[in-house]
């Protein structure tokens, strides 16, 4: 499994970069206003920032995925997927769907944010899956840290 938000963890860097190239540029220069080098160090600082927490969180989540694999510490579940299931959340955060197992529904929802790991669907008809597609997912704490479609 690869590591998917890599571009997250890599704005952040270019961020970082584009701050040190301004204040070599500045220094050459012989720049003195207090604004540029203001903007060059601040950059620097948030680029490097974001880099180590948003995509060294990222990463420590995709490795917590990762591991529930290896281990076998997942909830399987064999279903029916359902993109429009009755009852279904319609509010600000996205709809939803469903994988029916039997008795037992599992709801997962839309999500298109590049900041969330594991397998991700934006909207009904992505991702691989359809409406009525036979699926097996394996579940790590509600997020799907893989999913097998039965062709």
């Amino acid at each position: 499994m690869r590591f998917p938000a890599w571009p997250m963890a890599a704005i952040g860097l270019l961020a970082a970069a584009a701050g040190v190239g301004l204040g070599a540029y500045l220094r050459r220069r012989a720049v003195a206003s207090t604004a540029a080098r203001t903007v060059a160090t601040s950059a620097v600082i948030f680029g490097a920032s974001w880099a180590l927490l948003v995509g060294g969180g990222l990463y420590a989540q995709h490795g917590q995925l990762r591991s529930a694999l290896d281990d076998g510490s997942f909830v399987r579940v064999e279903g029916v997927v359902y993109d429009r299931p009755p009852g279904a959340a319609r509010d600000a955060e996205g709809g939803s769907w469903v994988v029916e197992t039997g008795t037992v529904a599992h709801w997962y929802r839309y999500d298109s944010s590049p900041l969330t790991v594991g397998y991700r669907r934006t909207a009904p008809g992505t991702g691989g899956l359809r409406d009525g597609s036979r699926v097996r997912i394996a579940d790590v704490g509600g997020r799907i840290a893989r999913v097998e479609v039965q062709r």
